[in-house]
């Protein structure tokens, strides 16, 4: 299911359905609240959450002064560590991007990630991008 940006919405469409739901493809962006609450529902049912107008709805969160510095340690852009942080938090990222070097590093940060490595290697990492979010609900014990 696309584009349902209400809790109740979700579940409705949930306990509804012969044949559950398990995709939720949203936009991911602050208005929405991020889907804090949409999220945790798709984890508690086995729904995968996907995400698109990542990067464009998100830009103070990895321009961010401290993602900056996080990113250049981790040797990865900014948009990089975001989406790195997305996939922390149990979110798959859609990548809209025709920039084939976008899509390059893209897919080199999931070889990465697919190899082992653990990008955010505690809770203060993850902090660093996700209070940059802005979200009143945000909460990085939480989200892991």
């Amino acid at each position: 299911i696309s584009n349902f940006y209400k809790l109740e919405d979700v579940q409705w469409a949930y306990d509804h359905s012969r044949i559950k739901p398990k995709v939720v493809q949203n936009r991911f962006y602050a208005e929405s609240g991020h889907d804090v609450e949409i999220r945790a529902f798709c984890k508690d049912h086995d729904i995968e959450y996907q995400s698109f107008w990542t990067l464009t709805a998100n830009p103070d969160a990895y321009r961010h002064q401290a993602a900056l510095e996080l990113a250049e340690e981790k040797e990865l852009t900014p948009e990089g560590l975001f989406y790195a942080f997305c996939m922390a938090i149990g979110i798959s990222p859609l990548v809209g991007t025709t920039n084939e070097l976008y899509m390059k590093d893209a897919i080199d940060l999931m070889d990465r990630i697919r190899s082992g490595e653990q990008i955010f290697v505690n809770s203060e990492e993850l902090a660093i991008v996700g209070n940059a979010l802005g979200t009143p609900e945000w909460n990085t014990e939480d989200e892991l």
